[in-house]
């Protein structure tokens, strides 16, 4: 669910989403130690290095070329929304990241051996995997890293968020929408019945995404004195 919120990535391949995504190391070394010039902001003490933040940045960029919007075509008004969308991501996971590891949420390691057998499987062979890997400049070792830290957040907010229903009245606004829609385009929508599954999975999808930008609100509020931004 994480990925949804912390990541623009809807459309590139899942080596891409998984090796993309997980960019973000912000436990590589003390900030005192980095030089100031190698961050873009701190978290509490722990920097997001610019290395990392041009690496989402890259990713993100992709997937506006490959929905038709390429950023060489935007206005610098754009570009910049682009660039600050991507550093307040980052800027929400390592706070999200930090809110767990406080309130004791733990993965073991096998979990995130699992894991990583999962994401094995979108590869034809361990080599495109193992090349990818140095594509992305990333040992096995740092993707387990940040699965890892990915799976306790996503732990984290599971807890948070709790069961979710999509109420009958909920579903039947949804095919509303879904219908006029349709109709707009001149096609003849489908029965109710037949997407209730998709419009239900909306809904809850909605309701998730609703309560998970809540609770990244009110966490930035509470902690925007540790959060410090460092100009170019």
């Amino acid at each position: 669910m994480i990925k949804r919120i912390l990541t623009g990535i809807l459309l590139l391949s899942v080596a891409v989403l998984v090796l993309g995504a997980c960019s973000n190391d912000s436990s590589k070394g003390n900030t005192e130690k980095e030089n100031k010039e190698d961050m873009v902001a701190t978290v509490d003490g722990k920097g997001i290095s610019k290395k990392d933040y041009e690496k989402e940045l890259d990713v993100l960029k992709a997937t506006y070329e490959q929905q038709g919007m390429p950023v060489d075509q935007m206005d610098d008004k754009q570009k910049e929304g682009l660039e600050k969308s991507v550093l307040d991501q980052m800027i929400n996971a390592e706070l999200l990241l930090q809110k767990a590891e406080k309130d004791g949420i733990s993965i073991e390691d096998k979990e995130v051996d699992t894991e990583l057998e999962k994401i094995k499987t979108n590869f034809e062979d361990e080599k495109q995997f193992e090349d990818t890997l140095k594509k992305n400049e990333m040992t096995e070792k740092e993707l387990k890293a940040q699965l890892k830290k990915q799976m306790t957040v996503n732990k984290y907010l599971d807890g948070k968020i709790g069961k979710l229903e999509a109420t009958d009245e909920e579903i039947q606004a949804m095919y509303d929408q879904y219908k006029q829609m349709a109709e707009m385009q001149e096609q003849k929508p489908e029965d109710l019945e037949k997407v209730k599954p998709q419009l239900e999975q909306q809904v809850l999808s909605e309701k998730e995404n609703e309560k998970i930008s809540k609770l990244v609100e009110d966490l930035r509020k509470d902690n925007e004195d540790k959060i410090k931004i460092i100009e170019a």
